[in-house]
Protein backbone atom coordinates (compact mmCIF):
# COMPACT_ATOMS: atom_id res chain seq x y z
CA UNK A 1 0.00 0.00 0.00
CA UNK A 2 1.16 3.48 -0.78
CA UNK A 3 0.14 6.72 0.51
CA UNK A 4 -0.42 9.28 -1.54
CA UNK A 5 -2.72 12.85 -1.13
CA UNK A 6 -5.68 14.08 -3.56
CA UNK A 7 -7.81 16.49 -3.01
CA UNK A 8 -11.24 15.12 -2.76
CA UNK A 9 -13.13 17.77 -4.26
CA UNK A 10 -16.90 17.54 -5.86
CA UNK A 11 -17.95 18.84 -9.04
CA UNK A 12 -21.21 20.21 -8.95
CA UNK A 13 -21.46 19.53 -12.35
CA UNK A 14 -21.22 16.18 -12.48
CA UNK A 15 -23.56 13.05 -11.23
CA UNK A 16 -22.01 11.31 -8.15
CA UNK A 17 -21.54 8.39 -10.39
CA UNK A 18 -19.14 10.58 -12.29
CA UNK A 19 -17.53 11.98 -9.06
CA UNK A 20 -16.87 8.89 -7.09
CA UNK A 21 -15.36 7.43 -10.26
CA UNK A 22 -13.52 10.70 -11.24
CA UNK A 23 -11.87 10.74 -8.04
CA UNK A 24 -10.74 7.04 -8.33
CA UNK A 25 -9.40 7.68 -11.44
CA UNK A 26 -7.63 10.39 -9.95
CA UNK A 27 -6.02 8.70 -7.07
CA UNK A 28 -4.99 5.51 -9.00
CA UNK A 29 -3.38 8.62 -11.75
CA UNK A 30 -1.39 10.31 -8.12
CA UNK A 31 -0.56 6.34 -7.34
CA UNK A 32 1.24 5.53 -11.07
CA UNK A 33 3.34 8.89 -10.50
CA UNK A 34 4.51 7.76 -7.43
CA UNK A 35 5.03 4.07 -8.37
CA UNK A 36 7.29 6.01 -11.55
CA UNK A 37 8.93 8.50 -9.95
CA UNK A 38 9.90 6.77 -6.80
CA UNK A 39 11.33 3.88 -9.11
CA UNK A 40 9.53 1.12 -7.39
CA UNK A 41 8.43 -2.20 -8.68
CA UNK A 42 5.76 -1.99 -11.39
CA UNK A 43 2.60 -3.43 -10.41
CA UNK A 44 -1.02 -2.75 -11.11
CA UNK A 45 -1.89 -0.09 -9.03
CA UNK A 46 -5.65 0.08 -7.58
CA UNK A 47 -7.40 3.12 -6.29
CA UNK A 48 -11.02 3.67 -4.93
CA UNK A 49 -13.26 6.14 -3.67
CA UNK A 50 -16.88 5.51 -2.01
CA UNK A 51 -19.38 8.42 -1.30
CA UNK A 52 -22.69 8.23 -0.02
CA UNK A 53 -25.97 9.79 -1.91
CA UNK A 54 -29.37 10.40 -0.30
CA UNK A 55 -31.51 11.39 -2.82
CA UNK A 56 -29.23 14.37 -5.20
CA UNK A 57 -26.93 15.13 -2.14
CA UNK A 58 -23.23 14.10 -1.78
CA UNK A 59 -22.64 13.19 1.49
CA UNK A 60 -18.74 13.42 2.13
CA UNK A 61 -17.16 12.79 5.27
CA UNK A 62 -18.64 15.37 7.93
CA UNK A 63 -15.73 18.29 9.06
CA UNK A 64 -17.14 18.58 12.66
CA UNK A 65 -19.83 16.45 15.10
CA UNK A 66 -22.65 18.91 14.08
CA UNK A 67 -22.19 18.04 10.43
CA UNK A 68 -21.72 13.91 11.26
CA UNK A 69 -25.37 14.27 13.18
CA UNK A 70 -26.82 16.28 10.73
CA UNK A 71 -26.23 13.65 8.23
CA UNK A 72 -26.83 11.26 10.30
CA UNK A 73 -30.55 12.85 10.93
CA UNK A 74 -31.06 13.32 6.98
CA UNK A 75 -30.33 9.30 6.73
CA UNK A 76 -32.13 8.58 9.60
CA UNK A 77 -35.48 5.74 8.52
CA UNK A 78 -34.49 6.48 4.60
CA UNK A 79 -32.91 4.33 1.85
CA UNK A 80 -29.50 5.96 0.68
CA UNK A 81 -26.86 5.19 -2.09
CA UNK A 82 -23.06 4.14 -1.27
CA UNK A 83 -21.22 4.25 -4.59
CA UNK A 84 -17.80 3.49 -4.77
CA UNK A 85 -15.47 3.53 -8.10
CA UNK A 86 -12.62 1.78 -8.67
CA UNK A 87 -9.88 2.43 -10.96
CA UNK A 88 -6.92 -0.51 -11.54
CA UNK A 89 -4.18 1.11 -13.52
CA UNK A 90 -1.23 -0.58 -15.02
CA UNK A 91 1.79 -0.02 -16.71
CA UNK A 92 3.21 -1.49 -20.30
CA UNK A 93 5.68 0.24 -22.45
CA UNK A 94 6.15 3.65 -19.77
CA UNK A 95 2.17 4.12 -20.29
CA UNK A 96 -0.19 3.73 -18.09
CA UNK A 97 -3.90 2.30 -19.05
CA UNK A 98 -6.59 2.89 -16.52
CA UNK A 99 -9.61 1.10 -16.07
CA UNK A 100 -12.47 1.70 -13.92
CA UNK A 101 -16.15 0.14 -12.31
CA UNK A 102 -18.49 1.88 -10.28
CA UNK A 103 -20.59 -0.10 -7.59
CA UNK A 104 -23.88 0.61 -6.31
CA UNK A 105 -25.65 -0.13 -3.21
CA UNK A 106 -28.43 1.13 -1.07
CA UNK A 107 -28.87 1.27 2.37
CA UNK A 108 -31.92 1.46 4.40
CA UNK A 109 -31.39 3.19 8.08
CA UNK A 110 -33.69 2.56 11.14
CA UNK A 111 -34.86 5.60 12.72
CA UNK A 112 -32.37 7.47 14.99
CA UNK A 113 -32.53 9.43 17.83
CA UNK A 114 -30.38 12.72 18.46
CA UNK A 115 -28.56 10.64 21.48
CA UNK A 116 -27.95 7.99 19.50
CA UNK A 117 -26.01 9.98 16.94
CA UNK A 118 -24.62 11.81 19.31
CA UNK A 119 -22.75 8.93 21.22
CA UNK A 120 -22.41 7.13 17.97
CA UNK A 121 -20.08 10.63 17.87
CA UNK A 122 -18.63 9.90 20.77
CA UNK A 123 -16.64 6.81 19.34
CA UNK A 124 -15.11 9.30 16.55
CA UNK A 125 -15.90 6.64 13.88
CA UNK A 126 -18.05 8.78 11.62
CA UNK A 127 -15.32 11.49 11.38
CA UNK A 128 -13.53 9.52 8.76
CA UNK A 129 -16.24 8.03 6.95
CA UNK A 130 -18.17 9.69 3.93
CA UNK A 131 -22.29 9.51 5.10
CA UNK A 132 -20.70 9.81 8.94
CA UNK A 133 -21.03 6.15 9.51
CA UNK A 134 -19.16 2.73 8.96
CA UNK A 135 -21.40 -0.14 8.56
CA UNK A 136 -18.30 -2.43 9.35
CA UNK A 137 -18.26 -0.66 13.06
CA UNK A 138 -20.43 0.84 15.65
CA UNK A 139 -22.62 2.34 12.37
CA UNK A 140 -23.76 -1.35 11.66
CA UNK A 141 -26.16 -0.78 14.51
CA UNK A 142 -27.88 1.67 12.48
CA UNK A 143 -28.31 -0.14 9.38
CA UNK A 144 -32.04 -2.04 8.38
CA UNK A 145 -31.28 -3.65 5.54
CA UNK A 146 -28.92 -3.38 2.40
CA UNK A 147 -29.32 -4.21 -1.59
CA UNK A 148 -26.14 -5.14 -3.06
CA UNK A 149 -22.88 -5.56 -1.94
CA UNK A 150 -21.75 -5.37 1.76
CA UNK A 151 -17.79 -4.78 0.76
CA UNK A 152 -19.13 -2.22 -1.52
CA UNK A 153 -20.80 -0.28 1.37
CA UNK A 154 -17.26 -0.95 3.63
CA UNK A 155 -15.24 1.26 0.19
CA UNK A 156 -14.00 -1.87 -1.44
CA UNK A 157 -16.44 -4.13 -4.04
CA UNK A 158 -14.45 -7.18 -3.71
CA UNK A 159 -16.47 -9.27 -5.89
CA UNK A 160 -16.38 -7.00 -8.84
CA UNK A 161 -12.95 -6.17 -8.14
CA UNK A 162 -11.79 -9.60 -8.53
CA UNK A 163 -13.59 -9.76 -11.75
CA UNK A 164 -11.95 -7.04 -13.17
CA UNK A 165 -8.81 -8.44 -11.70
CA UNK A 166 -9.98 -11.36 -13.73
CA UNK A 167 -10.78 -9.44 -17.30
CA UNK A 168 -7.70 -7.54 -17.06
CA UNK A 169 -5.44 -11.06 -16.07
CA UNK A 170 -4.02 -9.50 -13.07
CA UNK A 171 -3.88 -12.60 -10.59
CA UNK A 172 -5.39 -12.08 -7.11
CA UNK A 173 -4.43 -14.88 -5.50
CA UNK A 174 -1.42 -15.05 -3.76
CA UNK A 175 0.65 -17.66 -1.83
Amino acid sequence: MIEIAVKETIDLDLTAKENVELLSVQKCQEGIRHVLSNQMEVVPVLAADTMVVFETEIFGKPDSEEHAIDMLMQLSGKVHSVLSGVTIGVISDDQANFHSITVESQVEFSHLTMLECKKYCATKEPFDKAGAYGIQGYGSAFVKEIQGSYSNIVGLPIHEVTELFKKLNIPFWVK
